[in-house]
């Protein structure tokens, strides 16, 4: 329950039965504005960047009350169990470090003082002093329905950081994450505070495209848990090179695996649906399926899974007996998976489903650590098969020896891959555009001042 000493400042926060207006919407987007032109605006970017690092600092703190507050919705409202979403959690907060941002600020504005002042480009005096400003917005949106909430909480530290007032309209599964990230915000700093508003979306639904006409920046985040394909660049795969197997072994990197298949239950975006593993001889790709069940399960019990319905289970099975008749007429299909029953402890857990099959092609996992293992002679063959998927491919995690990887890592960019990263990484928040991140170029507006040439 929420805390009722804690004071009413967003809409989220007031009582149910309270009615929420045209007036009050157009009211609020006007005060945000007002503040963000007060309070944000005039902040030199370093001030937004240590109250991001104080903000990390409370919630890595596991006796945070906010944080353990949140926790306690783990399993109802926030579909994952708390030691999932604890695991989550700190990832996210990894990605948020001072030189992270700092990093983040070259690469998406060009410098990290673009934000406070004119940034020169041309030094020499015969040349014209081209110079760029970027300048914050007064108002963006985002709306989360159904998502992985480190995505939000992503979103709202890079707003602090463009020094923009947010509105953040949220679905029932994301709600209290951003309230209570409010709230720590409010107890750092209530002058940023002021220019958050959170509003749950049954409470504010005939209210909503008023809300977008108010931003001058608005994202509807479409990532849809149950249908990941249904949007671009949403789905992953990985690839293990052959090479690296030889050199390296597989007890380490099924670790990594294991680890990005079981972080927040395969349930983000772009999570490894199949692994390709390069194999002209030998049965390397049948192994590593089989060490990968051993270590998911292994995984399991430390991380359990929460919150899955009965319609959910049923889809699982129906899909796990699908693939055990297959492998009961095929001997290239193999299905390593959990056996539950009824009267077990774990009956209402999906538990974890590993599929090898010898023919290379793509397929949507249905999340929830179910993961196809492949065998494919080249990188090339596999591009070529999932052609059709091209556009739906976010992240690709690469497993490859140093002398391979840039050539691999060429040929996937140039097949229009956004995210390369290693594989065991594929879980960790990218926090820069290319992770499917709202950029900062987008909560910011640009101007360039090209001076004349000295006379």
């Amino acid at each position: 329950m929420p805390d009722e000493s804690r004071p009413d400042f967003f809409l989220c926060d007031i009582p149910q039965e309270a009615t929420l207006n045209a007036e009050m919407v157009l009211a609020a987007a006007d005060t945000l504005r007002k503040n963000a032109e007060t309070y944000l605006h005039p902040r030199k970017i370093e001030h937004q960047v240590a109250l991001i690092e104080n903000l990390v600092k409370l919630w890595s703190d596991e006796m945070y009350p906010l944080r353990r507050e949140l926790l306690t919705h783990c399993g109802k409202t926030i579909r994952f169990s708390q030691e999932i979403f604890t695991s989550g959690l700190e990832e996210t907060l990894k990605s948020l470090t001072r030189d992270r941002i700092y990093q983040l600020l070259k690469i998406e504005l060009g410098n990290e003082k673009s934000l406070d002042t004119w940034y020169r480009h041309l030094q020499n005096d015969d040349e014209p002093s081209h110079a760029s400003h970027h300048f914050s917005l007064r108002l963006v949106g985002a709306h989360y329905q159904q998502c992985v909430p480190a995505q939000m909480i992503v979103f709202m530290c890079k707003c602090l950081l463009a020094r923009t007032s947010q509105w953040i309209i949220c679905g029932s599964e994301v709600l209290e994450v951003a309230r209570l990230l409010a709230h720590s915000i409010y107890q750092v700093d209530s002058k940023a505070a002021a220019c958050i508003e959170i509003v749950d979306e049954k409470r504010i639904q005939p209210h909503i495209e008023l809300i977008k006409q108010q931003c001058e920046y608005y994202r509807k985040w479409n990532f849809n848990i149950e249908q990941p394909q249904a949007s671009p660049h949403n789905l992953g795969f990985v690839w293990i090179s052959q090479d690296y197997l030889t050199q390296n072994g597989t007890t380490r990197l099924v670790r990594h695996l294991a680890n990005d298949v079981t972080a927040w239950d395969q349930l983000y975006p772009c999570a490894p649906s199949v692994i390709f593993v390069q194999q002209t001889s030998g049965n390397a790709a049948e192994r590593l399926a089989e060490d990968l069940y051993k270590e998911l399960e292994i995984l399991r019990a430390s991380y359990p899974q929460d919150h899955y319905d009965e319609a959910r289970l049923k889809r699982a099975k129906v899909f796990q007996t699908a693939y055990q008749l297959r492998a009961q007429q095929d001997a290239g299909t193999l299905l390593f998976v959990t056996e539950t029953n009824n009267h077990s402890e774990n009956h209402n857990q999906l538990g974890c489903s590993v599929i090898y099959e010898m023919e290379t092609r793509f397929s949507f996992s249905m999340g929830n650590r179910f993961v196809f293992v492949r065998p494919a002679e080249k990188l090339s063959d596999v591009l070529h098969i999932i052609e059709n998927n091209r556009s739906q491919i976010g992240c690709v995690g690469l497993a490859a020896t140093g002398e391979e990887a840039p050539a691999l890592a060429k040929a996937l960019a140039l097949w229009g891959v956004p995210r390369i990263c290693g594989a065991g990484m594929m879980h960790r928040p990218c926090i820069f555009k290319e992770g499917g991140m709202t950029s900062l170029t987008e909560l910011t507006y640009k101007s360039f001042w090209e001076k004349p040439y000295n006379a």
